[in-house]
């Protein structure tokens, strides 16, 4: 079949897509085209395509639309939102529009895109002065801060102050605001401003002032009050408060205290009652104030109440009642007891009691046989003062205590008790001192109505006694109402004799007296004490037993007073008829307390001094304590237990021997005053009383004698013995020490060398020093002297070297041996001993070469067993260094073993260079020193003898003695253990190189003169000479300067020139002026320097030149010697004249010209002159040059060779006879 798309019908490039089937095409039109074959172009311009007024573009395959502003799209169909770029500011809402936006501001904003700020205050809104604040849609008034009379939002309202009644004491308030008020009132300014008008003023009444009336105008300020007075400011007013006592005499009232009082000039107060003068209605008059004890209007009424126990005072008295009822009870007392009652009212029914309760004021009150109220003062008044205190019954109840000595809670409340029907004042009967009971027909009445329990009688005085505010006295006591109480108030002072002995404290208890005993004394005056009990006396075994009667429970207190010198001894012992539950013992003369569920109590404290000492147990729940007088020396922990009834206290033994043994021992000394608590148990009762606690006593002695301690004989060494209490004392001879002269004091016999220290030792003494080994055959041979007894199980020993490989002690009995040495650095020990197959060795941890003392203890860990690990210590530093395996101890050193110590005799090593100190083996010393003759010998048994006889050296320092640094000007120091040694450098010598060597001691300079230095010397050479010496003499003739043929000829100030024919000069470059001669052979004479020669009358003489003087005018005469140049110019010397070298600042011929004034003034006029002067200078310096290198003047003045050698002198002739012509040289 013919494809339908092959003859390409579609036109305009379109694409042709058979159909389905294959029997026909479609063609697929470009945009604009259409038609079957795309054939017919499409004209879209011609339908109006571009919307919104859009301008059609026919393009040749599709329209274009042109939108105007504000669309967009194809065909101009979308409106452009010209809000999408947030044109509105300040949160304005934006509404777009035909190509345009327009922006609704929020309040507070405006302008086309809301950027502007409203300013909200330019109406100025705000009132009264007040500042506009803006802010956004809005403004705040903000009022004027420094015055609040104004409010509201733009403040417009006026703010009343004053209706918060801010004056006090009826001052008038008055409101600043209000403009018509200025100008009227004096409180406030002449005219109304703004600022000013701020809150409001008070108006205050006389007398008062202050902001708000508060201060009161103080009236006193003036001192109205005279003579004393005391004003007091009230408001509005004062009031004078006149002095009530006036030294002169004279009395002031009236309202200033300006008036005299005459009331008290004739007044008529007794018992020593105060007169108080008052002036009322038109009269003077007095009134008396009176001291404590009395009463009336005149004091001559005594209040003052004596009672002497077992009494009372009963007071009747009209009953008060009434609504609003206040009644009181007040008086004044003075006792020494702490229990006594003072005042009782009402009946057995309802009542109240004021008692003093161990010294306290109580008040009790009981209501229908039921107590209501107790109230109480904690203050003590029983101390025999007198003391005040009352009682006020109103709403409450109130206690008071009325004394200066009382500082707080001296007052208490309590409500009251009592109903409304109720009143203890309604109650006719009052008892003072005590109750009634028993005396009379009439007491026995009272004591069936009054048999109260209460406290004993009072005992003491009262006084100013007050019942319902009316005073007692005793003129208001009526017969038989009182028992034992007198007028007035009589106290003896018992105590003032002192009626209590030995220390006893003596109390007075008004009627008689009574004596505190301190321990162990009794008795009413303390005269007598408790028997003490002798235990151990001369050394028998005994102990006494107490059986208790009753049980004491859980807390109790045993105490009793102890002397000894035995250190050891029970002391006490509870048991029950189960165990021994408590036991106190002696331990090395310490205190010890044991309890069989608890741990032993040991401490510290020393009883076995002979001393007398309170030991005191204390028992409490759960432990018990132990003490020492006051001092706490521990306690045990003990369950729950009581004291029962049948249990036994042994004191200083127990029936049982060995169990007394287990506990120290039976007791040797006395014991005495034993309490339970405050019962005593005697050891010798001298009454029945104490039947229940009568002791068995086995061996117990009453006192306390001591044994005779002298029948033994126990001093030696020729003491003499003086008995003690149980102890004896020697006097002992010189040089004997010990408690029985048993020590000889060998040290003060001096029986050491000078350097060596006497150390004791049991029964003798020893050498002590520190040895200097100097390594040279210094080994010290020691043996024992074959007496030691003890067991050898250590070594002691101190050292200092700087050896690296040394032996220290050496000591060899085969197949045992001892080595101590340094290897490497390091200490080494070395032992086998014993029945050990094993050698032990020990190796310190540091290096023990450093040259300081090193302190060495070498111990067995075990020195009571056969074999032992040891133990090496150096320096007491820790960790200690402790063998491995087990070793003997030293004892074969017991059997004449050689102890070699600083080296052994086999070996050809050096031996130590060092220092040792004496060597201690188990307390035994190996002294370096034998027994020396003229000095003690050593009398203790047990010694290691010195066999060598060689001498050794002592006094090896503590310390380097390089420590100090001795060694001066860089010495090196070196430490040789006594002493130093200083290596000096060059140049020093001396002990310690202070002194500087001499080096010219030798006079090393030959031709000069010598300086000493350090390890130096300098030679200054005399003129001519040189080298290190001035050995060498220089030649100065290498250089010189002689003319002519001249000869040189060196010297030691430099050179000379010998002139050849007829030249002169120091360098010979003169011709010498001519000289003539006159005379004749035997008489002539020369004149030189041109000198003429003549003879006159015979006589020969020399005419000299101008500038030569002389007989032969040999001297130039010098022209500088009257210093002619001024201004500090140079003078030279010519030949009969001189020339003056002038500062560039002067001139002239004597350099007298000052140059600068005239350069100065002239220098702008003469600019064209220097000008040319300088070219005429240059031009001049040039030709001089010239001719100067071909030859030198020789005319004039000036003398070039006078220049080559400053001092030269200058020879010329006559000017008109010039000299021969003269080469530079």
């Amino acid at each position: 079949m013919r494809d339908p798309c092959f003859s390409n019908p579609c036109q305009r490039n379109a694409t042709c897509v058979n159909t389905p089937g294959g029997r026909s095409f479609l063609c697929k039109c470009p945009p604009g085209f259409s038609g079957t074959t795309c054939e017919t172009a499409i004209v879209f311009c011609g339908t109006n395509a571009c919307q919104h007024g859009g301008i059609c573009h026919q393009d040749p395959v599709h329209p274009v639309c042109i939108c105007p502003d504000g669309y967009a799209g194809r065909f101009c169909e979308k409106d452009l939102d010209e809000c999408a770029s947030s044109p509105c500011h300040n949160g304005a809402m934006c509404q777009d529009g035909i190509n345009g936006y327009f922006c609704f501001c929020v309040p507070g904003y405006q302008g086309r895109h809301c950027d502007l700020e409203v300013d909200e205050c330019v109406s100025d809104p705000c009132k009264n002065e007040a500042t506009c604040l803006n802010e956004i849609g809005r403004y705040t008034c903000i009022c004027p801060h420094d015055y609040s009379g104004y409010t509201g939002a733009q403040c417009e309202t006026h703010i009343n102050e004053c209706n918060m009644n801010p004056c006090q004491s009826g001052g008038t308030c008055v409101e600043l605001s209000p403009e018509k008020q200025y100008g009227r009132l004096a409180q406030l300014p002449s005219s109304f401003s703004h600022p000013e008008a701020s809150g409001y003023v008070c108006i205050c009444p006389p007398g008062l002032t202050g902001i708000h009336c508060e201060e009161d105008f103080d009236e006193c300020s003036s001192n109205p009050c005279q003579n004393g007075g005391t004003c007091e400011n009230l408001p509005g007013r004062y009031t004078c408060h006149c002095p009530f006592d006036n030294h002169s005499g004279t009395f002031y009232g009236g309202r200033n205290c300006s008036d005299i009082l005459l009331g008290c000039t004739h007044h008529q107060c007794l018992n020593n009652g105060i007169c108080i003068p008052h002036f009322r209605n038109g009269q003077h008059g007095f009134s008396c104030l009176c001291s404590s004890g009395y009463t009336g209007s005149l004091c001559e009424l005594v209040t003052t109440l004596s009672f002497e126990g077992h009494g009372f005072l009963w007071i009747t008295s009209d009953p008060v009642t009434g609504k609003g009822l206040v009644c009181n009870i007040a008086l004044g007392f003075q006792t020494v007891q702490p229990m006594a009652l003072l005042f009782f009212r009402g009946n057995r029914d309802m009542f109240i009691m004021l008692e003093l309760l161990s010294g306290y004021i109580h008040l009790s009150i009981q209501v229908n046989h039921q107590s209501k109220v107790l109230l109480y003062i904690s203050h003590n008044t029983s101390d025999g003062e007198w003391h005040s205190v009352e009682v006020m019954f109103a709403e409450a109840v109130t206690l008071t205590l009325l004394d200066n000595s009382c500082k707080e809670k001296c007052i208490t409340k309590a409500p009251s008790p009592f109903e409304s029907d109720q009143s203890i004042c309604a109650f006719q009967n009052s008892f003072l001192g005590g109750l009634p009971g028993g005396m009379t027909s009439n007491g026995i009445a009272l004591l069936n109505v009054y048999n109260i329990p209460s406290t004993p009688s009072f005992v003491g005085c009262l006084r100013d006694v007050k019942i319902d505010s009316n005073h007692i006295t005793p003129e208001d006591i009526l017969s038989g109402s009182s028992l034992n109480v007198k007028a007035g108030c009589v106290r003896k002072d018992w105590c003032e004799r002192q009626p209590c002995q030995n220390r006893g404290r003596c109390s007075n208890l008004w009627l008689n007296y009574q004596c505190d005993c301190y321990r162990p004394y009794k008795g009413p005056n303390c005269l007598r004490e408790y028997v003490a009990g002798r235990f151990g006396q001369d050394d028998s075994t005994g102990y006494a037993a107490f059986y208790l009667d009753k049980s004491y429970g859980e807390n109790f207190t045993i105490s009793m007073f102890v002397r000894t010198h035995r250190p050891s001894g029970l002391l006490l012992a509870l048991e029950n008829s189960t165990y021994q539950y408590i036991r106190v013992w002696l331990e090395y003369g310490r205190l010890a307390m044991l309890h069989p569920g608890s741990s032993k109590l040991a401490v510290q404290f020393i009883l076995s001094d002979g001393n007398v000492h309170l030991i005191s147990l204390k028992f409490k729940p759960n432990k018990i304590e132990l003490y020492q007088s006051s001092q706490n020396l521990g306690f045990i922990s003990v369950p729950t237990w009581k004291i029962q009834k049948g249990d036994v206290i042994y004191i200083g033994g127990l029936p049982d021997r060995p169990e007394t043994e287990a506990n120290g021992g039976f007791f040797k000394g006395c014991i005495q005053d034993i309490r339970l608590n405050n019962q005593n148990l005697e050891f010798f009762p001298n009454s029945t009383n104490n039947a229940s606690h009568n002791p068995v006593l086995v061996n117990v002695t009453p006192g306390c004698p001591g044994d005779n301690m002298c029948k033994s004989n126990p001093c030696h060494n020729g003491g003499v013995c003086y008995s003690l209490w149980d102890d004896f004392s020697c006097s002992c001879p010189a040089n004997t020490a010990g408690k029985a002269c048993e020590q000889v004091r060998w040290c003060e016999l001096s029986p050491c060398p000078p350097r060596a220290q006497c150390q004791e030792v049991p029964r003798g003494y020893e050498c002590i020093a520190n040895a200097v080994f100097n390594a040279q055959s210094s080994e010290i041979l020691f043996r024992s002297n074959g007496n030691i007894t003890r067991e050898l199980t250590n070594i002691t020993f101190g050292f200092r070297t700087r050896n690296a490989n040394v032996i220290i002690l050496h000591a060899e009995k085969e197949p045992e041996f001892l080595n101590i040495s340094i290897q490497d650095s390091r200490l080494l020990f070395q032992l086998q001993s014993g029945n050990s197959f094993y050698m032990l060795s020990l190796t310190s941890l540091q290096s023990v070469n450093d040259g300081i003392w090193h302190q060495v203890t070498l111990s067995m860990t075990d020195p009571l067993a056969q074999a032992s690990r040891w133990q090496m210590e150096v320096d007491n530093q820790a960790p200690f260094v402790t063998s491995a395996v087990a070793t003997g101890s030293l004892n074969f050193l017991k059997d004449n073993t050689d102890i070699y110590v600083g080296d052994r005799a086999v070996d050809n090593t050096q031996g130590l260079k060092g220092c040792l100190s004496t060597i201690e083996i188990s307390g035994i010393y190996l002294s370096y020193f034998e027994n020396v003759p003229g000095f003690t010998n050593k009398p203790q048994e047990e010694q290691f003898l010195k066999i060598s006889i060689n001498s050794v050296a002592t006094g090896c320092l503590q310390l380097n003695a390089c420590n100090s640094n001795p060694c001066l000007h860089g010495g090196n120091c070196e430490d040789i253990y006594s002493s130093y040694h200083c290596s000096c450098p060059l140049g020093w010598s001396g002990t310690r190189c202070e002194l500087n060597i001499d080096e010219c001691f030798s006079n090393p300079c030959i031709h000069g003169n010598c300086s000493d230095g350090v390890a130096a010397y300098h030679c200054r050479c005399e003129a001519g000479y040189t080298g290190v010496n001035c050995e060498m003499d220089i030649d100065n003739c290498q250089s010189h300067q002689c003319a002519n043929g001249a000869t040189c000829l060196s010297n030691p100030n430099g050179y000379s020139c010998r002139c050849f024919g007829n030249f002169t000069g120091k360098f010979c470059r003169h011709t010498r002026l001519p000289s003539t001669v006159c005379g004749n052979e035997k008489t002539n004479l020369t004149c030189y320097n041109g000198g003429n020669c003549s003879e006159f009358q015979g006589e020969l003489k020399c005419l000299c030149w101008p500038g030569f003087t002389g007989e032969w005018c040999e001297r130039d005469v010098d022209e500088c010697a009257s210093d002619p140049c001024f201004n500090g110019g140079l003078c030279q010397d010519l030949v009969n004249k001189f020339q003056c070298v002038c500062d560039v600042a002067f001139g002239g011929e004597r350099c007298e010209v000052d140059l600068a004034d005239d350069l100065i003034s002239d220098i702008f006029a003469a600019i064209g002159s220097v000008t040319s002067a300088l070219l005429l200078i240059l031009f001049l310096v040039v030709v001089a040059s010239v001719v100067a290198t071909h030859k030198r003047a020789t005319q004039g003045t000036y003398s070039p060779s006078r220049q080559e050698k400053e001092g030269s002198r200058v020879e010329m002739w006559s000017m008109m006879s010039p000299p021969a012509v003269e080469r530079l040289i």
